[in-house]
């Protein structure tokens, strides 16, 4: 992530109760990071579900939310995560362990390739310091942008995951080896 600039920082509790409060207004920052102005929690109903999960099981801290954060203005332009600890997720016996991966970059800021570089670095970390091999993405059907950084990445797609609800997210898979840690 050096290439484009930019850090992941994780998300506390205390980062993501600014985020609630400082939605939609300039200047809202928490810790020296700017946070985005437009952002509101109706567009992204996660944020608050990760604060309760985060006030429930504080041990999930690692496996959830990074800010992605310009290391220049300090500026967030998005967020990337696991929805879990590895498992809490898995599709299937084959993906027992899997890891379930997110990533949101704020309207201002896409198509300059972070979303790509964000997620590659924290499949990377959990490939490396966990032995994580099976990562899964699930993308609504309509949502191209998601799909193309899925391949960028090196996810393939796997499944429907419910044929009958019209508003299904696809599932994509990717399986990394022990060599292709680094």
């Amino acid at each position: 992530m050096d290439a484009l600039g930019l850090e992941l920082v994780s998300v506390t509790t205390g980062f993501l109760q600014a985020m609630i409060a400082g939605q939609g207004r300039r200047g809202a920052e928490f810790d020296g990071i700017h946070l985005w102005d437009g952002w509101n929690a109706v567009d992204d109903p996660g944020i608050p579900f990760r604060l309760a999960q985060l006030r429930v099981m504080p041990e999930l801290l690692q496996w959830l939310m990074y800010a992605i954060v310009g290391r220049a203005d300090r500026r967030m332009v998005g967020h990337v995560g696991f929805h879990g600890a590895p498992g809490l997720h898995s599709l299937s016996d084959a993906v027992s362990n899997g890891l379930e991966i997110g990533y949101t970059v704020f309207p201002p800021f896409r198509r300059r390739g972070y979303a790509v570089a964000a997620a590659r670095a924290l499949i990377q970390w959990a490939h490396r310091e966990h032995d994580v091999g099976v990562f899964v993405a699930s993308i609504g059907r309509e949502n191209k942008a998601s799909q193309q950084v899925a391949a960028k990445l090196g996810f393939k797609f796997s499944r429907d995951f419910d044929p009958l609800d019209p508003d299904r997210e696809d599932i994509y898979l990717m399986h990394l080896r022990a060599s292709d840690r680094n």
